[in-house]
């Protein structure tokens, strides 16, 4: 006999623990990028790094935002993340990735939340977080934020 599934009022919600990990993941992109946007041997990739930057500010705020709405304590930005150990394309280029595939599974993590608008801004910032790993050249994976897919 197989068990019942449980009906989704039983099953916890991952919305809070989802938001704080979307953050935590934003605040590493925000310093990683800035360290791209410095270190970077090219102007290119230097000027890709801040203008990603700014743009994972503008993510970053929107989650903390939305976790003070919902009365949730934001966690904080760390003093340091690791960082790419080169400046050349390869190693600035691989960091990147690294760190949107981070962001992508964080928010991969927030579109199974009950509040719907924490879905709908989990789904549309895993697909910018794809988009702008292929314009740092990762490969594009059949299910993006998922750990081995692709």
């Amino acid at each position: 006999m197989s068990e019942t599934p449980l009906s989704a009022q039983e099953e916890p919600d991952v919305g809070q623990e989802a938001l704080a990990e979307a953050l935590r993941a934003e605040h590493a992109a925000v310093y990683g990028y800035e360290h791209i946007g410095g270190a970077a041997e090219d102007e290119d990739r230097r000027e890709r790094a801040r203008d990603t930057a700014y743009n994972h500010k503008a993510l970053r705020d929107a989650l903390h935002a939305a976790a003070v709405e919902r009365g949730l304590r934001p966690p904080p930005a760390l003093t340091s993340y690791p960082l790419s150990e080169g400046r050349d394309a390869d190693s600035v280029d691989s960091y990147a990735v690294g760190l949107e595939e981070a962001t992508a599974r964080a928010y991969l993590w927030l579109t199974a939340s009950r509040d719907t608008d924490l879905r709908v801004t989990g789904a549309r910032a895993l697909q910018e977080a794809t988009v702008r790993a292929l314009k740092w050249g990762a490969a594009l994976d059949a299910l993006p934020g998922f750990d081995g897919a692709g």
